[in-house]
């Protein structure tokens, strides 16, 4: 729902908004309603907004709770899924010494190449999501692998094994692109959490202070906790967009690694 949110918009100017603008929206409800209903008469009513405000506050904040821990799983199974991925196909390398240093050379240049285009087309590949056409080195791999002609047990089973690993990659890859655009909020999880936190503002503002310079900064405070963790939510919704985006570094560190020892 808010996917271009996160991947059109600056992080920046998506938190300066709900940090600024909510405060400021429910300081000029505050002074809208206050005008109809003064704080001397909703002093006398303190003690019972004040446990029905208590109750709430503490569903609330278990909803939010739950929603940010959620979301932050979410975001830590993509980078794992990635590092997996990233990961996987370097297993082909060790064992290709079972053939010729030619054949060893030929994998392991193979799989620098698909780790590589993996960092180059990291930003496309996700716009394209699974319309995305079928990696070309993974192809090349798979072809290489598949023309291999095993003349010992030891060289048929790292055919049937790097078969095995080609295709838990391209399984990888299909799920990381399902996933790029996939919302972790569903809309009705946004509906609870946008009206359980307008209720949450809009009893806070039923409170009799007095003293308005306390009762601004109280507020204040308050709607700040909140757009704070609604600015959390929308960045962590999209795991491969925003602040907290997932990166190709898992495969630039492979691809490093790789041709240090190569």
């Amino acid at each position: 729902m808010e996917l271009w949110l996160v991947r059109d918009v600056s992080a920046w100017l998506v938190g300066a908004v709900l940090i600024v603008g909510v405060p400021a929206v429910t300081l000029g409800l505050d002074i809208l309603i206050h005008r109809t209903l003064p704080h001397r008469r909703l002093n006398q009513h303190n003690d019972v907004t004040g446990v029905i405000v208590s109750l709430v506050g503490v569903a609330y904040a278990i909803v939010i709770g739950l929603c940010v821990v959620s979301l932050w799983e979410g975001y830590t199974d993509a980078k794992d899924a990635v590092r997996e991925e990233a990961a996987s196909m370097t297993a082909l390398i060790p064992g290709s010494v079972v053939f010729d240093e030619q054949t060893h050379q030929v994998i392991t240049d193979g799989v620098i190449r698909y780790e590589t285009a993996l960092v180059t087309d990291w930003k496309a590949r996700h716009e394209r999501g699974t319309e995305r056409e079928r990696t070309a080195d993974l192809s090349r791999l798979a072809t290489l692998v598949g023309s291999l002609r095993a003349e010992t047990d030891a060289q048929r089973f790292y055919i049937n094994h790097a078969i095995d690993k080609i295709g838990k990659a391209e399984q990888y890859h299909h799920d990381s692109d399902a996933e790029a655009d996939d919302s972790r909020m569903s809309p009705v999880m946004w509906f609870g959490v946008l009206v359980s936190t307008g209720a949450v503002l809009t009893m806070c503002l039923f409170f009799g202070l007095d003293d308005g310079l306390v009762r601004r900064a109280l507020l204040t405070m308050a709607s700040t906790v909140i757009a704070t963790n609604l600015f959390l939510i929308v960045e962590m919704n999209y795991p491969y967009y925003g602040s907290f985006a997932v990166t190709p570094d898992s495969y630039q560190s492979v691809v490093d690694d790789l041709r240090q020892d190569n």
